[in-house]
C-alpha cells in the first residue's frame, strides 16, 4: 500500500482532474465569494454589544477590520493568463482576527497553547445553518459563551478580557454574545 501510495503522488501521466478552462472559472467563482453579511446590526444589543466587544478587550486580538492588499497574482505556471480572473485590491474587510498565534494555554491542549485568533466573522450562522456552535479552533466550546470562557486559563494571552467579560451584568454579557454571532 505504502509503494502505491507513493507511486501514485510521484507519477508525471495521471489524469487531468480539471481542464485549464474549468481551473480559471474555479477560480473567477472563489475568489468571488463574499463572507456574510453581518446580521441584526441596528438593534440595541448589537450596538451595545460591539461596544462592549471592544472596551473589555476583545478587539485586541479579534480585530475588527483590514484592508487588503495589491490582489496581485502569482502564477508560475502562466494558467490564468494576465486579465482571466478578476481582482479586488485594496478592499475593506471585517474578519475580526489579527491572524496572529497567541498562547491561550487551555487545559488538555494538544496544541501547545498556541492558537491563531479565528475569524469571528460568519461564525454564528453556524447554529442557523446546521445547528451547531462548535467554536475555538479546535470546536471543544460548545457555544460562544464557553468559547469566551476557554480564553481565561490562569495565564492566557486573553485572561484579563475573560475577567472584563465576566464582571460584565448577564445582560452586557448576553449584548456581546448577540454582537459576536451577528457579525
Amino acid at each position: 500500500m505504502e509503494k502505491d501510495i507513493y507511486n501514485y503522488l510521484t507519477s508525471t501521466d495521471l489524469p487531468v482532474e480539471m481542464t485549464d478552462d474549468d481551473y480559471k472559472d474555479f477560480m473567477v467563482w472563489h475568489r468571488g465569494l463574499a463572507v456574510p453579511a453581518a446580521r441584526n446590526v441596528k438593534t440595541e444589543a448589537f450596538q451595545k454589544g460591539k461596544q462592549l466587544f471592544s472596551q473589555i478587550g476583545c478587539a485586541a486580538c479579534h480585530r475588527p477590520s483590514w484592508t487588503t492588499g495589491d490582489d496581485e497574482i502569482h502564477d508560475p505556471n502562466g494558467m490564468l493568463g494576465n486579465n482571466d480572473v478578476p481582482r479586488y485590491p485594496n478592499q475593506k474587510i471585517w474578519p475580526y482576527t489579527d491572524m496572529v498565534q497567541h498562547r491561550l494555554r487551555m487545559k488538555n491542549d494538544i496544541r501547545t497553547g498556541w492558537c491563531r485568533t479565528t475569524p469571528l466573522w460568519g461564525r454564528g450562522l453556524s447554529k442557523i445553518c446546521t445547528n451547531a456552535e462548535d467554536r475555538l479552533h479546535d470546536c471543544r466550546a460548545r457555544n460562544t459563551v464557553e468559547a469566551i470562557m476557554w480564553h481565561g486559563s490562569s495565564n492566557s494571552d486573553a485572561r484579563k478580557s475573560v475577567e472584563n467579560f465576566r464582571a460584565l451584568s448577564k445582560e452586557e454579557r448576553d449584548a456581546v454574545v448577540k454582537f459576536i454571532e451577528s457579525i
